[in-house]
């Protein structure tokens, strides 16, 4: 049992991380093709991130250690598997619900079923490019584990089977034709639907969606500076790099955001929920700044590292409630950041033309 659980929890713990990288580039994607968040795709591609780790996990871990493994000769002919279930006993239908052999090819069908499911899904293949897609994958794992995962180990660690290639691709046949029995409901092109009304719920994905890109941001600083330290001569790894900056990071996040705002009047956050600010009676060289303080770049300034080594971390957490107020009491939704520059916020979609999409 122990064997099945851990490289689920692995799946799990990867997937979600995996997930939290990508889930940035996918909420962008969203407002740009359908002009919302699909909170029904995004599930869907949360799914699939965990179902990928789940299938590396239970088909190439764990990694066994030198010299505790014994090489595993591959079975070539086909059936095997079918004459497996015969050692084990069949004198019952609660005798083969239980026969392991059985379990082992109901398990590899279940494992690859998911996999055609979602290339139905999310990219719309039919049946027969979806089983194929399943038979390339099947066949690149089983001889990854021929190969010893191509030469890291010296043999087969795990076994090669033909039938787990036929039976995996049959889980994918399976999945595809279950995702082909579904009516996916259209989504009408965005161009059809015309600008939409700035939400909350859009203003504050937008701000969280800065907070993102701040911390990444920082942590790209971060290592591009340990990177050059690494390179510089006389440098020395037993030392180790000095400690981190807390100037370098926060200074490089106010740089970008600013970097963005002065010269296209939209913040990292506005550009992933793809809204911009409409120019006001105020100049857009001035404008564009003010904008930037009643926003992101406020709240930067009040985490400056004298501020926080001072105890005041509280400030910042109170001008960003302050900002959420504001978002809330203003009906257009420009919130501080329209009031200070004069500018109105309001969705940034320029009208398209295309055929309806399928969810």
């Amino acid at each position: 049992m122990e064997s099945r659980i851990w490289p689920g929890l692995i799946a799990i713990l990867f997937g979600s991380l995996f997930l939290f990288v990508i889930i940035v580039p996918l909420i962008a994607a969203n407002y740009r093709r359908f002009g919302r968040l699909s909170p029904g795709r995004i599930f869907t591609w949360a799914a699939f991130t965990v179902y990928g780790f789940a299938l590396m996990s239970y088909t190439m871990l764990p990694l066994p250690t030198p010299g505790s493994y014994e090489c595993v000769a591959p079975r070539l002919a086909p059936g095997a598997s079918v004459a497996d279930i015969a050692e084990f006993d069949t004198s019952s239908a609660r005798a083969l619900l239980t026969n392991p052999a059985v379990l082992q090819i109901a398990f590899n069908v279940l494992l690859f079923l998911p996999l055609g499911f979602f290339t139905r899904l999310l990219w719309g293949r039919g049946v027969l490019a979806t089983t194929l897609i399943g038979l390339g994958i099947s066949l690149a794992i089983e001889t990854s584990q021929l190969t010893g995962l191509w030469g890291i180990y010296p043999c087969a660690y795990r076994l090669f089977d033909v039938d787990d290639i036929i039976v995996n691709t049959g889980g994918a046949l399976v999945g595809a034709v279950l995702a082909s029995l579904l009516r996916l409901r259209t989504v009408a092109p965005r161009g059809d639907l015309g600008p939409r009304p700035v939400t909350f719920g859009r203003r504050l994905l937008g701000m969280l969606a800065d907070l993102v890109v701040v911390g990444f941001v920082a942590a790209v600083a971060e290592v591009c500076r340990n990177l050059v330290l690494a390179a510089a001569p006389g440098y020395d790894p037993a030392v180790g790099a000095p400690a981190a900056s807390p100037y370098l990071g926060w200074g490089a996040a106010i740089a970008v955001q600013l970097l963005l705002v002065v010269c296209i009047g939209r913040t990292a956050g506005d550009l992933i929920v793809n809204v911009k600010y409409e120019p006001g009676s105020v100049p857009a060289p001035i404008a564009r700044p003010l904008r930037f303080l009643g926003g992101i770049g406020g709240y930067l300034a009040l985490t400056a590292p004298p501020l926080v080594a001072a105890g005041l971390s509280w400030v910042s957490a109170l001008f960003a409630l302050a900002l959420l107020v504001w978002v809330i009491a203003t009906p257009d939704r420009s919130g501080l950041a329209g009031r200070l520059s004069g500018q109105r916020v309001i969705d940034a979609f320029r009208g398209e033309t295309g055929q309806p999409t399928t969810r």
